[in-house]
């Protein structure tokens, strides 16, 4: 019962940290205020085109749009959503979410309550000629994330005190729930959080063990406040790039946009995370005490990597998924799942890369010293576009699946003409290779060279 108090007591924190930061990040995206200008040149009693106007070059979130219309005399302006856009292109309706009638040069303030693509139609009654500009400054909290946030915090909250209840009523009984086989099974020394760890002769090729490996190494290095820093920085990484759109139709290349930070946060955040494993508990003395037990060095070694790896990749990749919201697009977008692949495979380079220095150095500090100066100053060395950094590789893998997705090169990837398969290909197979190359060596030297002092 206590232990189950204490989970609960980690799952409100870890609700409570994932509210508080897309609180963070709400505040921060609502201090930016992406703006735009439309110009419109409007004959006689005629519309602008035969098609509305973008009012910004990307998807509007749900916050506040201040019009700001300059024009040498009345017109009138509609503002169309997406079904407002299509019946207006197919048959000539308008079907507006905010108009204003003879309007002249001021300012008008428009709340946006969905996130969608929006279009400004303009039309000039007079008999004359009519310039307008139209600029748009989008401010406010984005309401869907503030709302979001908050209902997570109250959620973790809730979930805090009741697990402190349960655990202030336990604590008034005294606990003699001690499992008597557990009691000679531990060397003196060794941490008392990996006291589950049965490792009787009987199970020790069992997958129970390994479970209780996994387990174990989570519990170690993954417990509080490690996992709720990962979270914290994944969800800044996220909400903090800003939108580059050029156009509605593209709006999956924002996807390329804030590449770099994600680049920072799996070398310095990953790789120090999986040299602490793995060198740390070389140094401290953990995998001797451990491998004192009949405990195979090739399920420890697996058991390490396995859990770490999917612990980085279930963060990133759920906070990723939000992208699909905050970018308006379609939950079957294919470029969504290519760029969330290409990440994922950075990530199991820089592991794979990390491993090998902490096995190899078996100290946690120069190899997390060592994995972040090469991979970083690997990619300022590096051209932007080469395969041999990160971006290079992304850029390439993103905008080949792009042209042949879309038939277009994706905006802000700086190429001015389509990779070929052949690169592609060597950009996605040559990170899969060297990342199971090292791995496999690793795996070999830990497992039958490595002397652990």
């Amino acid at each position: 019962m206590r232990n189950k108090a204490r989970m609960l007591a980690n799952v409100g924190i870890v609700f409570l940290v994932i509210g508080i930061s897309f609180l963070a990040g709400t505040i921060y995206r609502s201090t930016n205020t992406p703006s735009g200008t439309t110009g419109f040149e409007l004959p006689p009693s005629q519309q602008s085109s035969s098609s509305p106007r973008s009012v910004l070059t990307y998807p509007l979130p749900p916050r506040d749009l201040r019009l700001e219309l300059k024009t040498n005399a009345t017109v009138d302006v509609y503002l169309l959503g997406n079904e407002g856009v299509k019946l207006w292109i197919s048959d000539g309706t308008i079907v507006p979410v905010w108009s204003v009638k003879n309007a002249s040069s001021q300012t008008f303030s428009v709340q946006l309550h969905s996130r969608e693509h929006y279009g400004i139609l303009a039309f000039n009654p007079n008999n004359s000629t009519v310039t307008l500009d139209v600029r748009e400054v989008l401010y406010g909290y984005e309401r869907d994330l503030l709302w979001f946030s908050l209902a997570t915090i109250a959620t973790g909250l809730v979930i805090t005190v009741a697990s402190r209840i349960a655990l202030k009523d336990r604590s008034k009984k005294p606990d003699i729930t001690l499992r008597k086989d557990n009691l000679d099974l531990l060397p003196e020394g060794l941490p008392s959080n990996v006291g589950h760890l049965k490792v009787t002769a009987d199970e020790v090729k069992s997958v129970k063990q390994f479970r209780e490996l996994i387990a174990w190494e989570l519990e170690e290095y993954m417990g509080f406040p490690i996992l709720e820093v990962l979270i914290i920085i994944a969800i800044c990484t996220v909400l903090s790039p800003a939108i580059i759109e050029t156009s509605p139709a593209l709006s999956y290349s924002n996807l390329v946009s804030g590449i770099q930070i994600v680049f920072l946060f799996i070398i310095f955040v990953v790789g120090a995370l999986f040299c602490h494993s793995f060198a740390g508990s070389i140094s401290k003395g953990e995998t001797k005490l451990l491998l004192s037990y009949p405990v195979l060095r090739g399920k420890l070694f697996l058991s390490k990597f396995i859990a770490l790896f999917t612990v980085f990749f279930a963060v990133y990749a759920g906070v990723f998924v939000l992208q699909i919201y905050l970018l308006a697009l379609n939950p079957l977008e294919p470029m969504f799942y290519a760029s969330l692949l290409f990440v994922a495979l950075q990530l199991l380079l820089v592991c794979a890369i990390s491993t090998a220095l902490s096995v190899i150095t078996k100290n946690e500090m120069l190899s997390i010293l060592v994995s972040a100066l090469l991979l970083f100053g690997i990619e300022n060395i590096a051209a932007r576009i080469s395969l041999v950094s990160f971006t290079g590789r992304f850029t390439t893998s993103f905008a080949f699946a792009s042209q042949q997705i879309h038939g277009v090169l994706p905006s802000g990837v700086m190429l001015t003409s389509a990779p070929t398969m052949a690169d592609a290909a060597l950009s996605i197979f040559a990170t899969i290779g060297v990342s199971v190359l090292l791995l496999a060596l690793s795996y070999v030297y830990y497992t039958r060279k490595m002397e652990i002092d």
